[in-house]
Formats: C-alpha cells, sequence, structure tokens
C-alpha cells in the first residue's frame, strides 16, 4: 500500500509542469484553433480538469459579452477573468449608461468595446468609462439608431487611445464629427463608415499620417471627396468605395497617383462608365499609373 501510493506520487512528480508551462501550451491550443465559439469549450473542458487549469484557463478568457443574463454576475467574472481586455455590450438589453459607469469601477485594462444595435450614444456611460479606463484603442458603435455630431466630439476627446473606430450603419453621422475624430484620434488606423449615408468628407484638408484602411462603402463620397482623400491620407493600405456612384476615373487616378502606399482598392458597384472602363481597359490608365500600380502590387476590385 505505502510502495503504491509512493509510486503515484513519483509518477505525478515526472510528469509535473510548471503554472508557465501549462498555460504556454494552453495559449498555443486557443491560438491555433482561431474559433472563439470552440476557444471557449477548449477552455472550459480544461477547466474541469483540475484547480491548476481552472486558474490558468481563467487568465486565457480575454473577451466577455455581456448581456441581461450575466449582468448580475459582473464582480465574481470581473475577478475571475483578470485578464479581459474585450467587451461586448450588443446584447445587452438594460440601461447602457448605468452599466458602463459600473464597469468603469473596476481595474480593468481594456483594449476593445463593442456596444452596437443601441438606440442612441450612451454619453454619460462613456465619460465614465474614459476616466478611469484610458487604455482603449478599439471602439465599435454600429447599427446607431441616432449619433449626432455631439456624440462624435465626445468620443473623440473621451478615447483619443483610438485606433480602430466603427461606425457603420449609422446614418446621422456627421462630416464635421468625423473630420473632428481624425483631428483628435492621431493614430487611428482603421475608420470604418460604411452605409454612412450623409457622408462626403470633402472638408478633410489636414493629414491624418496613420490611417491605413478607409472603408466608404455606401457613401456620398465623389472626385472631389477622393482628392482630399488623397492629399490627407496618403498612407491609405485598403480603401473600398462599393456603391459609391459618385466615383469616376478621375477620383481613382486622385488616389493611386497619392497613396503611394495602397494594396486594395474595392469599386465593386461603382458608377457603371467606370465599371464598363474597368472592364475594357483596366481604367485606361497612362503607362507611368500601370508601372506604379504594378509597383505597389495594388489589388483593383470591380464587378458588375
Amino acid at each position: 500500500m505505502v510502495s503504491s501510493i509512493i509510486t503515484s506520487k513519483t509518477a505525478a512528480a515526472v510528469f509535473y509542469l510548471p503554472y508557465d508551462c501549462w498555460e504556454y501550451v494552453f495559449r498555443f491550443l486557443v491560438n491555433d484553433n482561431g474559433d472563439k465559439d470552440h476557444n471557449h469549450l477548449y477552455l472550459k473542458s480544461l477547466s474541469l480538469v483540475s484547480k491548476q487549469f481552472f486558474s490558468i484557463t481563467n487568465l486565457l478568457h480575454l473577451s466577455l459579452t455581456i448581456c441581461d443574463q450575466t449582468h448580475p454576475f459582473l464582480p465574481s467574472l470581473f475577478q475571475r477573468f483578470t485578464n479581459l481586455n474585450s467587451l461586448d455590450l450588443s446584447c445587452y438589453s438594460g440601461y447602457l449608461n448605468k452599466l458602463l459607469c459600473q464597469i468603469s469601477n473596476f481595474p480593468l485594462r481594456l483594449t476593445s468595446l463593442v456596444f452596437s444595435v443601441q438606440t442612441t450614444i450612451p454619453t454619460n456611460g462613456l465619460q465614465a468609462f474614459s476616466q478611469s479606463i484610458k487604455t482603449l484603442t478599439s471602439l465599435t458603435c454600429s447599427f446607431i439608431e441616432s449619433i449626432n455630431r455631439t456624440d462624435l466630439f465626445l468620443i473623440a476627446d473621451c478615447f483619443p487611445n483610438l485606433q480602430l473606430l466603427d461606425l457603420s450603419h449609422c446614418k446621422d453621422v456627421s462630416e464635421e464629427g468625423i473630420v473632428h475624430v481624425l483631428m483628435i484620434c492621431c493614430n487611428i488606423r482603421h475608420l470604418n463608415l460604411t452605409c454612412c449615408s450623409r457622408l462626403k468628407l470633402r472638408t478633410l484638408n489636414f493629414e491624418v499620417p496613420k490611417l491605413e484602411v478607409l472603408d466608404l462603402s455606401f457613401t456620398r463620397v465623389d472626385d472631389k471627396s477622393l482628392y482630399w482623400i488623397s492629399k490627407s491620407c496618403s498612407g491609405l493600405l485598403q480603401l473600398s468605395l462599393k456603391f459609391c456612384e459618385g466615383v469616376t476615373e478621375k477620383g481613382v487616378k486622385h488616389v493611386v497617383e497619392k497613396c503611394t502606399q495602397l494594396r486594395d482598392i474595392d469599386l465593386k458597384y461603382c458608377d457603371e462608365v467606370l465599371i464598363s472602363r474597368c472592364l475594357a481597359a483596366r481604367y485606361q490608365f497612362n503607362l507611368k499609373e500601370r508601372r506604379l500600380l504594378s509597383r505597389q502590387g495594388c489589388l483593383v476590385c470591380y464587378e458588375v
């Protein structure tokens, strides 16, 4: 009996791995899978094996979706998952201002916040949130029914920390508000304005050197807009102009000539004349422009 106990202890010692090694193994499994839903299942299964695995998997939970059912358990969840960097509030149907104020009381180092599909911007909650959580670099507030100039000024002033801003499908977004955001948030790299149908971006007359990805699909941008964009956003890598009917060959040439880092320009379902020229002669670019495109490795997407 004694010998069997000693043998089992010896075997346990032989196969023992330090805490850091197990954490590395689990991170490898999660990163290799790449599916957030399945990652959650993997971590849940591992956490049932032992107390040690349970504590390790808690550290690997980086994102949390808050809904009405999880709201009462926030204190225990934040205490359990201490490495959270992303919160999604889109499924929460309660008072968002109050929820954000509550979240701001916890010592979180969040880099990403999502609160899409809401009626209005929770201004009081965002102010409280920004005063205690200063690490935010990504904000998604798409499908907001009413978002005005003042809301955008508030976002810019609260999170000047921003590198990604997603305002897609917010139809009331104003030109003045976006210009203010780009002026204040000087580190912004990714701006999604899909279906912001009022926008033309004709008043962009200052440099936005770090902007790399700009999605203007389903907006009112035209050749004049592209002229100012090409002057201000010379570091663009990706530009989407899908369903921008005011864009013609002239505007596209402005972008190609000025945005020398451009790798991808999407012109699907643009002006019919432009599309026909794309199909017939690749925009009828001259030799210099064709060489520029070739050297940049720029991919031009178009579709009838």
